[in-house]
């Protein structure tokens, strides 16, 4: 009788599946959408440093951005890191240490969208007096 049963309940599950997903799919199949792309080019010439004392004094200045970048994403991984300590020894259940697990994985992933944006605007380093220019293009 149990086994009468499953099936019973195994081929209504099926036909419901079939009968329900069969009008989806064929709904979901007839509308096409298409989107315009667009390309915008952007090119960025870096500044002509003529004299060495320009230059280092864009290097120094480049440089103390660079480590500003670095000391704010080191201290996003640190601040993570002190939040999942913290979380991971309040958790009572593993549901709770999944999330505070999940919760580090996140904070460390913007961290490093967050450099990597960083640096993106940053650009790169100047050039010594003497060197060709570096012409930079983004695409968008």
């Amino acid at each position: 009788m149990k086994g009468l049963a499953k099936r019973t309940i195994a081929s209504v599950a099926i036909v419901t599946a079939l009968a329900v997903g069969a009008p989806t799919l064929a709904l979901a199949a007839t509308t096409t959408t298409t989107v315009p792309t667009t390309t915008t080019t952007i090119l960025a010439k870096t500044p002509v440093i003529k004299t060495m004392k320009q230059w280092r004094a864009a290097d120094k200045l480049y440089l103390a951005q660079l480590k500003v970048i670095n000391l704010t994403f080191s201290a996003a991984v640190a601040t993570a890191k002190l939040n999942l300590s913290s979380a991971l020894s309040s958790a009572s259940s593993s549901t709770m240490r999944i999330s505070a697990r999940a919760t580090y994985r996140y904070a460390i992933t913007e961290a490093t969208i967050a450099r990597s944006n960083a640096l993106t605007i940053l650009g790169k380093p100047p050039v010594k007096p003497g060197k060709k220019p570096a012409v930079t293009t983004t695409t968008l």
